[in-house]
């Protein structure tokens, strides 16, 4: 399976005292034992990191080195949106824009579609409104 993983499974993920911390590991370890191939994009990791910022007695470089670490190692990849996907992200940030969905939610709906990833990992409601595959 192809997984993108979205800011709000990250964050559950990474910070252990998130009210979904141990149904979003038990998901992510689920799709480490399926050999699931996860990605992510820029856009996620800056939304992620400026996140982070607002939680107290974080050690912010700690989670920057994970992920780091996993990028090196094969075991999450970082998607680029280009300008062409840019484009296509504020055609469908417009269509759905009565839902109040964020940009870097439309560049997600772009990747996923246009990479054909089988489901997006995250405890954000907004993909159901666009008829996207998630997690829970």
């Amino acid at each position: 399976m192809k997984i993108f993983i979205d800011t709000s499974a990250f964050i559950a993920l990474l910070v252990e005292n998130e009210l979904d911390h141990l149904k979003v590991a038990k998901k992510y370890f689920d799709y480490r034992q399926q050999r699931s191939i996860l990605f992510t994009s820029y856009f996620i990791l800056d939304e992620l990191f400026t996140r982070l910022l607002y939680y107290k007695n974080i050690n912010i470089k700690k989670y920057i080195q994970v992920l780091q670490t996993a990028i090196a190692a094969n075991e999450l990849t970082v998607m680029q949106v280009d300008e062409a996907l840019f484009e296509k992200s504020i055609t469908v940030f417009m269509k759905f824009s009565e839902h109040n969905i964020s940009f870097t939610d439309a560049t997600t709906y772009i990747l996923y579609k246009e990479y054909f990833l089988d489901e997006i990992f995250t405890l954000d409601s907004d993909f159901k409104k666009m008829r996207i595959k998630t997690s829970f």
